[in-house]
């Protein structure tokens, strides 16, 4: 073998194994991956049931294969909420599981939240004690492509230049 075929063989396999190792660096995707808008928020108690939608304005959860982000705000926008960690997602048994790092509310700071879920289209339906009452929420898929033209549409800077 001449030097320079040795020297294309090595450098093909250590780049074979250089992208072989950083793949592992995060999951395989999920049918969670992507931007969520909720659609509602139901507090369960054993006698009622309280419907918290009209508390809220604009409303996130936005996933990547192993973390999340969320974020809402009031309508009258005074209060804005966020949080995130890490997630897990079974499937197969229709559990989400959520890891919380950090939250605005410090009672939630490095709390595990699990929920029986199930994805149906582009919807998404969990449900989950949470201490008193059980928690029911509906999201939505955001269709990115609808999302990009919202915020051109918004955007303050650059509109006429588009």
């Amino acid at each position: 073998m001449c030097p320079l075929t040795r020297r294309t063989s090595f450098l093909c396999l250590a780049l074979l194994l250089w992208t072989a190792g950083s793949a592992f660096a995060q999951l395989p995707s999920n049918e969670l991956e992507g931007t969520w808008r909720m659609v509602s928020q139901e507090r369960v108690y054993p006698d009622s049931t309280v419907d918290t939608r009209e508390e809220w304005g604009a409303n996130y959860k936005i996933l990547n294969s192993t973390h999340f982000a969320w974020g809402r705000e009031t309508k009258n926008g005074e209060e804005v909420l966020a949080g995130g960690g890490r997630y897990e997602y079974h499937p197969e048994r229709n559990i989400y599981v959520e890891h919380i790092e950090y939250h605005s509310s410090p009672g939630f700071q490095d709390v595990t939240l699990r929920f029986e879920a199930k994805v149906k289209g582009d919807r998404w339906i969990h449900v989950g004690d949470l201490g008193s009452y059980k928690l029911r929420e509906v999201w939505e898929r955001v269709d990115p492509q609808e999302a990009e033209q919202e915020t051109v549409a918004n955007s303050p800077v650059g509109n006429d230049d588009r």
